[in-house]
């Protein structure tokens, strides 16, 4: 006597739905993401990673050697979060800035742009690496791609090798030189070790000063550093493109005329004073200077979610 079939679907097809749903979510799932805003993004993917208590230690303890393996050689390609590497740089001979005496801030500004385009050209970096001169004063802005990981204030090998070779025509000047970070309008993510990215731009351009001072000898009373955030955008935040200009690290070097008021050299003056050998006869004396008590500085900053 033949069996009855059993009652209802075959067993199967429990599986299939279940295969069918899951295909039907990671449809929805990419058409979500072929729209995605990258602010948003970033801020939830940065809230799910802190709500489940994940961080980049967590996300590289997987990683094996792979070197023998597809997957391996997978892994090592870089991802838009990879700093461009910048390979080869040849070494380049110090040029002189040839600036004379009696040369006005234009002509000494006119001299070191020349001479930094002249060395970038030779590296090969002349397109990534700009120069210009702006009221007087010459700036070299370095792209971000080149200088720090992304979410990083650590400096790359690249970026301290290309310092090696700008720093010593640079130190041929007098003037301030002030180092300031830019970044672009999104957020760092919430288990960055910055708070904002006033924190980060600032702390790059320590990284800089720091470099500078240590690694090439310029004169420590010089140089100014400023954490700018994205509050001097040169692009629009609002393409790829555009946040990639704006995230960069400018170092300023102030030129500062050959003569002052009265004829006699002026040298670089740190406190913002009337320059030496220019002081008026009529100037204020510092028996005369009224007494100011001294401010008293505190730190003090509050973290949300922390109080």
């Amino acid at each position: 006597m033949a069996k009855k079939p059993a009652a209802g679907a075959p067993a199967w097809m429990a599986t299939f739905a279940d295969l069918m749903s899951l295909l039907l979510v990671l449809f929805v799932l990419l058409l979500t993401f072929a729209e995605m805003d990258v602010i948003k993004y970033k801020q939830i993917a940065g809230s799910v990673k802190a709500a489940f208590g994940f961080s980049k230690q967590d996300e590289l303890a997987g990683v094996v050697e792979l070197d023998g393996s597809i997957l391996g050689k997978a892994l090592k390609q870089p991802t838009p979060d990879t700093p461009r590497v910048v390979s080869n740089i040849p070494p380049v001979e110090t040029p002189e800035v040839e600036i004379k005496e009696g040369d006005s801030k234009a002509e000494k500004a006119e001299a070191l742009e020349e001479t930094l385009e002249t060395v970038l050209d030779k590296m090969g970096m002349a397109d990534e690496i700009g120069v210009e001169r702006k009221d007087g004063d010459v700036i070299v802005r370095f792209p971000n791609e080149i200088a720090f990981p992304s979410g990083s204030s650590g400096m790359t090998p690249e970026f301290a090798a290309i310092l090696n070779r700008l720093v010593p025509v640079i130190n041929q000047t007098e003037g301030q030189v002030i180092v300031s970070g830019h970044t672009d309008n999104i957020p760092v993510s919430s288990n960055s070790p910055y708070i904002s990215n006033w924190d980060l731009s600032a702390a790059r351009a320590t990284s800089v000063l720091h470099y500078m001072i240590d690694q090439n000898g310029t004169d420590p009373i010089r140089m100014v550093v400023q954490g700018r955030g994205d509050s001097r955008p040169i692009a629009d935040n609002s393409t790829a493109e555009g946040r990639a200009q704006n995230r960069r690290v400018e170092i300023t070097i102030e030129m500062i005329d050959d003569t002052g008021d009265n004829g006699s050299p002026a040298k670089f003056s740190p406190t913002g004073n009337t320059p030496s050998g220019g002081e008026s006869p009529g100037a204020a004396s510092e028996s005369t200077a009224p007494d100011i008590p001294p401010v008293e500085r505190r730190r003090s900053f509050s973290i949300p979610g922390n109080q």
